[in-house]
């Protein structure tokens, strides 16, 4: 969590992310799997104009100026970890070709209750 309090002047509402989601269409429900070819760049330029306000203005330009599937990728991964959630990638071979698979997953259970820890 503290690598995407560095790049983030705040975090973007977890409204905006499944917004962002189903733009670059994806699922808009974690946990799903997905492969960097099922990303959808149509409306890339708008998606970027709405997360340039929740990033640092040095790391908007790097992660947002130039968006290709990758960098979409990595973008990904930054606004899902802000909620809890992460993005692992898996490479796979299939007919003689590389494919990557990357999988949605939440980073940890919630706790409900008060938690008490004594050393005694």
């Amino acid at each position: 969590m503290a690598e995407s309090k560095n790049i983030f002047r705040q975090f973007p509402p977890l409204s905006l992310v499944t917004e962002i989601l189903g733009m670059l269409g994806l699922s808009k429900c974690p946990p799903f799997i997905f492969q960097r070819d099922e990303i959808c760049l149509d409306q890339s330029i708008e998606i970027a104009a709405l997360l340039e306000a929740y990033y640092i203005p040095c790391k908007a330009i790097q992660f947002l100026s130039y968006t290709d599937k990758k960098r979409w990728v990595t973008v990904l991964r930054h606004i899902l970890k802000c909620h809890g959630w992460i993005i692992t990638s898996k490479e796979t071979t299939r007919d003689k070709k590389k494919a990557i698979i990357y999988s949605v997953e939440r980073t940890t259970e919630t706790i409900n209750g008060p938690i008490q820890i004594s050393f005694d």
